[in-house]
């Protein structure tokens, strides 16, 4: 790289943060179901684990990771930390925000497996920010064993699906579900509309439900998740 205005080029390397987890497991011996819940940008795990809880069926583990990044969200607070928010990276370059995503969900695996949850029954579910990252991860997931289900809650996905392809051996083996709402400031129906086509040819099944609301979790929502867990989790 040619240096610009004596600046040398750049080198890189990497770091490791704590990774804040927020987990409800079994009291029942294990192996036991896993269900990974990942918030959307400004959020906090303690805000979704409430609903992730009511989501997960009967004798799930389950674990609301938080991101690793924050930022400073002027105005209304939005959780425990004042106005405080968590993500999951805002680069410029994708592939640094997909590897966030990906080791976090890497550690938080490993440790829910440490401590009793079957890695061959691991569910993942997100909202906003994280969906399109969790169906990318579904593609190659980090653990070696396919996610059984993969749930988006008004999220996107990625950018270039943009046409009906082919998944992979791990992504066939992944069940798909999709909730959007019809007033989604972020996710108009128009956007969403070709969702359930592009996540059919690459995922073993896949649904796609509207739900009223804007760009929340909707409270109709959750008994769907649930009843889909316990269909294909």
């Amino acid at each position: 790289m040619k240096e610009r205005r004596g600046v040398p080029p750049r080198a890189t390397t990497s770091i490791s943060v704590p990774l804040q987890l927020f987990p409800r497991l079994p009291h029942a011996p294990p192996p036991f179901p896993l269900l990974l819940g990942l918030h959307g940008y400004g959020m906090h795990a303690a805000t979704l684990f409430p609903l992730l809880a009511r989501m997960a069926p009967e004798g799930w583990g389950v674990v609301a990771v938080e991101g690793p990044q924050s930022a400073f969200l002027p105005g209304e607070a939005l959780g425990p930390s004042g106005a405080r928010g968590f993500h999951w990276g805002v680069s410029p370059r994708h592939e640094d925000n997909q590897a966030v995503h990906r080791a976090a969900v890497a550690e938080a695996i490993a440790w829910s497996v440490a401590r009793g949850a079957d890695p061959v029954r691991v569910s993942l579910l997100g909202f906003s920010q994280p969906c399109s990252f969790g169906y990318r991860l579904a593609l190659a997931p980090p653990h070696g064993h396919p996610f059984r289900a993969v749930v988006a809650l008004c999220g996107g996905l990625p950018g270039e699906w943009t046409e009906p392809g082919p998944g992979t051996d791990a992504s066939s083996a992944t069940h798909a579900l999709h909730v959007s709402t019809d007033a989604d400031e972020y996710y108009p129906l128009e956007r969403v509309a070709p969702f359930e086509a592009l996540l059919a040819s690459r995922f073993a099944s896949a649904r796609h439900e509207i739900h009223h609301g804007a760009h929340r979790i909707p409270s109709t929502a959750i008994p769907v998740v649930r009843a889909f867990l316990e269909a294909h989790g």
